[in-house]
């Protein structure tokens, strides 16, 4: 076989004419032009997400979900105009207090305390009259108003007459919602902010004449700088736009909020720390491609800030916004999933069912590997590690002889079944010793997990919070550690789990697929290289790039055998962010996964 390494052509066989004395010879030999074979990471393990409705009736709890709730959305023309055709309760224009009261059913069923209703109340259409007639008369389901005025830029005192005329029947109506016996009103107009207490008190002096106090809140929509914002207000809640954080170039599913557009809300009286209720709160909302397991995460942390700090409501919005595929209501893709999760965040109920180990499970061989530089972070980690079910054994690696002492000490707190320190040069990152300590031992582990004590000195605050997204979701706690070793035992191909990207690196990365942070032609030299060292075939990655994003995770050794088996040159730490072979590598994972015959599988089981 002849090999032209500048064309990448094998001859196999050719006709070769020679013309030699007038005569003709003719020979044979194959000719095949090997054409470069682009690699897609396209092995993402899926699940089938679909469930049945599960009823949550008879469960207790202290808490009252709110779901905005929007009339408009129960006109079946305009579902059609937007291609909806796939939800559960396809309004019936001939028949809407059917539709509601199936509405209203399922709600109850799921813990569901109420619904906010978002009204035009100074010209409420068609759909909004019947809907608050069949609220406040006929369905026995608690409900308050959010008024809805965008457009209007001049409210004055005739409007506002008008305005408490037109909806004094509903706060007097038995299923209104009160605060410390006053009705409920949030106002979702920005020109009354402008206004506010002049707009304000028009309003509590007009209702007072008719129907007493009222209780006024207000939805924040971003950034404030002090109380005086809501200065007239009874309290305030969450309720961010939905394009806080814009759509990121060529991936559509990195969204503020995304597939089930959903919002938790907390409502606060204004006497709270206001610093403490964002962080809390706002930071952590922002995810990549819905599952209802993330939803389910997301409102738990709420639900279970609510109770410590005794809050009475939380909002979600919302029961039926189609237009922006922010429904609560079964659908084909999920059927009830995610109304089933809601319901588990809110009674605090595991979102798993119940599931086991088997036997073999406890036989098998586990190796945790930890590149240990920055010595502050290691005793956390050797406690979660304390948590995996099974046996295992744990190797460490670090640059000193003074760090190897403290090391030794930290493991007097190790579960672990036998444990092995080595110091390594300081160069390649924790890439470098990760493959050379497990070069030789590979071969005994069935499964093994990569951590680091990462910093990200860089950008310190990001690179902490980074770095304990990347912890809680390989090593958070028993149940996380236990669901992930499940999912490698129930499935045979799935070799390698990762956290989901961290949402904050990915809101800071324009074009994250494509950008110059993740694939640029360094990078992709060198994983053409790696590939072509591993497979000795003319492989080439991709344009979609998918990685374990501060390479950490847990892997079947089978998937990424490989790596351990080649020989690498790596250069000195000199705090490089990009473009050196150790960053090649961390990017190069899911292909070796892929050309092995397995899966991958990002997670998301915690902040």
């Amino acid at each position: 076989m002849i090999f032209c390494e500048r064309c990448t052509i094998y001859i196999k066989y050719a006709l070769i004419v020679i013309f030699y004395s007038n005569i003709i010879f003719l020979d044979y030999i194959h000719i095949n032009i090997s054409k470069k074979e682009y690699i897609e990471i396209d092995n993402e393990f899926k699940l089938n997400l679909y469930e049945n409705d599960r009823p949550f009736i008879n469960e207790k709890t202290k808490i009252k979900t709110i779901a905005v709730y929007y009339p408009e959305y129960n006109n079946i023309s305009y579902m059609k105009y937007f291609n909806i055709s796939k939800q559960y309760n396809k309004p019936d224009e001939n028949n809407l207090e059917t539709l509601i009261e199936n509405q209203i059913r399922l709600a109850k069923n799921h813990k569901i305390h109420g619904f906010a209703i978002n009204l035009d109340l100074i010209n409420p259409g068609y759909l909004s009259k019947i809907t608050m007639n069949i609220f406040s008369n006929k369905a026995r389901f608690p409900f308050f108003i959010i008024w809805k005025n965008d457009d209007y830029n001049i409210i004055d005192n005739s409007i506002i007459y008008n305005f408490i005329n037109n909806i004094k029947i509903f706060f007097l109506s038995n299923n209104y919602i009160k605060i410390l016996n006053k009705p409920v009103l949030s106002i979702n107009n920005p020109y009354i902010i402008n206004n506010r207490r002049y707009i304000i008190n028009l309003l509590r002096k007009q209702a007072k004449s008719t129907i007493g106090e009222l209780f006024i809140i207000y939805p924040f929509k971003g950034n404030f700088n002090s109380l005086n914002f809501f200065e007239g207000f009874d309290a305030i809640y969450d309720y961010s736009n939905l394009d806080i954080y814009k759509k990121i170039p060529n991936r559509p599913n990195i969204l503020y909020y995304s597939g089930y557009i959903y919002k938790n809300l907390i409502l606060s009286e204004l006497n709270i720390n206001f610093t403490l209720f964002r962080s809390s709160f706002v930071n952590c909302k922002q995810f990549n491609d819905y599952k209802p397991e993330k939803f389910y995460m997301l409102n738990k942390i709420i639900f279970n800030s609510t109770y410590n700090n005794k809050k009475q409501f939380v909002f979600i919005n919302s029961w039926n916004d189609y237009k922006n595929g922010n429904y609560l209501e079964y659908d084909e893709t999920y059927g009830y999933a995610s109304i089933n999760a809601l319901s588990k965040s809110i009674l605090n109920i595991s979102y798993e069912n119940n599931y086991y180990l088997n036997e073999n499970m406890y036989l098998t061989s586990i190796a945790v590997q930890i590149h240990a530089f920055y010595l502050d972070i290691l005793p956390s980690l050797i406690e979660r590690l304390n948590s995996i079910p099974l046996k295992y054994d744990l190797y460490i690696s670090t640059n000193s002889k003074e760090k190897k002492e403290y090391i030794i000490k930290c493991l007097e707190n190790s579960n672990a079944n036998k444990y092995e320190i080595k110091i390594f040069e300081n160069k390649g990152r924790d890439v470098y010793p990760f493959i050379t300590q497990m070069r030789l031992k590979y071969k005994r582990y069935k499964y093994i997990c990569h951590l680091h004590t990462k910093k990200s000195k860089h950008k310190i605050l990001l690179g902490a919070n980074w770095s304990e997204y990347l912890y809680n979701n390989l090593i958070g706690d028993k149940s996380i550690i236990y669901d992930i070793l499940y999912e490698f035992q129930r499935y045979n191909k799935l070799g390698f789990i990762i956290p989901e990207a961290y949402y904050q690196i990915i809101k800071g990365i324009k074009d994250f697929e494509n950008s110059n942070f993740a694939l640029n032609a360094i990078n992709m030299k060198n994983m053409n290289f790696l590939l072509k060292r591993i497979f000795h075939k003319n492989n080439v990655v991709g344009d979609k790039l998918v990685f374990p994003l501060g390479n950490m995770f847990w892997a079947k050794t089978k998937s990424i055998y490989q790596i351990f088996n080649i020989r690498l040159q790596f250069p000195e730490e000199l705090g490089q962010t990009n473009d050196t072979i150790m960053h090649s590598i961390e990017r190069i994972w899911l292909y070796l996964v892929k050309l092995n015959g397995f899966f991958y599988k990002s997670i998301f089981k915690y902040f």
